[in-house]
């Protein structure tokens, strides 16, 4: 029994991570009506930043998630909104589509050449060494952050887009840029939030 439960909370922990990353797709494509097949890429950039910080600059951990979930992936994906998705406006799906498979290999191919791939790289766990016994099994801080960041994430995502003017005007962009302009809001920047 003991590991049949560590398997499933070693799975509910995987899972949570791909909510996290779901929740990167859906609010994309709810916000800007693109379907961001670089979204992994993006994700891969930032976590190899992330340990570049961490590991090899050796700069605190909460100070590397600020830079990186803070200050340069919002950058980021401001950027490629502004270079890139901004022109597609009124593109069919197919050319959106072919442009973030584009991207997906642009970004696969920069961190080819930033980061040597045949170095295997590791990150220390959050609170290593820390854990809770939960019915015999040991569950560490680090997958129990997980799990609730997941549902953290979930929650907010919903609040920010159905309860807040901003998360309003980013889904009226994508179905009436025009109508939404005349009510005020500016598309380019709200796009550029959704992305950033």
């Amino acid at each position: 029994m003991t590991t049949f439960l560590t398997f499933t909370l070693f799975g509910v922990a995987v899972a949570a991570v791909y909510a996290i990353a779901a929740s990167g797709l859906v609010l994309t494509y709810t916000t800007s009506g693109i379907f961001n097949f670089a979204h992994g890429a993006i994700g891969m950039l930032m976590a190899f930043t992330y340990w570049q910080l961490r590991v090899q600059d050796h700069l605190p951990a909460p100070i590397a998630l600020f830079l990186v979930l803070g200050v340069i992936a919002p950058a980021v994906g401001a950027v490629i909104e502004r270079v890139l998705m901004r022109n597609l406006g009124g593109s069919s799906t197919g050319t959106t589509l072919v442009v973030t498979c584009g991207l997906l290999i642009l970004l696969i191919g920069v961190a080819y050449v930033i980061w040597v791939p045949t170095k295997s790289r590791t990150l220390p766990e959050f609170f290593a060494g820390h854990y809770v016994v939960m019915l015999h099994v040991r569950i560490s801080w680090h997958k129990i952050i997980t799990f609730l960041l997941a549902g953290v994430v979930a929650l907010l995502l919903r609040v920010v887009l159905y309860k807040t003017r901003m998360g309003i005007a980013m889904r009226a962009v994508v179905d009436d840029r025009e109508l939404t302009a005349l009510n005020g809001a500016r598309p380019a920047r709200v796009s550029q939030l959704s992305w950033a």
